[in-house]
């Protein structure tokens, strides 16, 4: 599975290596990189980017100082899990629902403009296809968010085992306070721009 692959093949000089027994995580800076205002800018402090063999982490330096803890090397085993996880059931999805359809409409597209009894009825039979691809495609839609939403609870039970309930939940207050700072340093930025600008005015 490929992660934000451009990024992955820009990254060259991490911060810190995890190795493991299953996958190598690299942390590197974003504020070392010209992803900082694309990423953090809207509130994305982590990014996570792959070569479907080892992972880079690209993550905001003050973010990663307070959230530390979620970012060791056990979390960051179990959020791999995680989007490998995502990603078969994306594909296995993909191979039971969405191809299957696609190959069935396109014999009926085909049975409907070759066979004469039924190519009076090719309109209808054309509509009725574009219905069925499209409530399967929703469907399909539905039920891989479901499962990828049970397979994200499930990391997040076993991060919380990790670093214990108590520390979870004093790292998540510890992250909604990070972005009400962070932002409200960059709006004091801008104040101070518009403040230069109509000073030299």
């Amino acid at each position: 599975m490929k992660l934000q692959y451009g990024i992955f093949k820009s990254l060259n000089n991490p911060l810190e290596v995890q190795e493991s027994d299953t996958k190598t995580v690299e942390i590197h800076s974003m504020n070392q990189t010209s992803y900082l205002a694309k990423f953090a800018g809207k509130g994305q402090f982590a990014v996570w980017t792959s070569d479907s063999k080892s992972y880079k982490l690209l993550i905001e330096d003050g973010y990663y100082k307070t959230m530390k803890d979620l970012y060791g090397k056990r979390v960051n085993q179990v959020w791999i899990a995680f989007y490998e996880k995502a990603d078969k059931i994306r594909f296995s999805l993909m191979y039971k629902m969405v191809f299957p359809m696609i190959g069935i409409a396109m014999l009926l597209a085909l049975l409907f403009s070759s066979v004469e009894g039924l190519q009076q009825y090719q309109s209808y039979g054309l509509i009725g296809i574009l219905a069925i691809v499209l409530i399967t495609n929703m469907v399909q839609t539905s039920l891989m968010r479901k499962k990828i939403e049970a397979a994200r609870t499930e990391s997040i039970k076993q991060i919380k085992l990790i670093v214990g309930e108590a520390k979870f939940n004093q790292l998540l207050e510890a992250q909604g306070k990070y972005y009400d700072t962070y932002f409200k340093f960059d709006e004091k930025k801008e104040e101070n721009t518009e403040v230069e600008s109509s000073d030299k005015k």
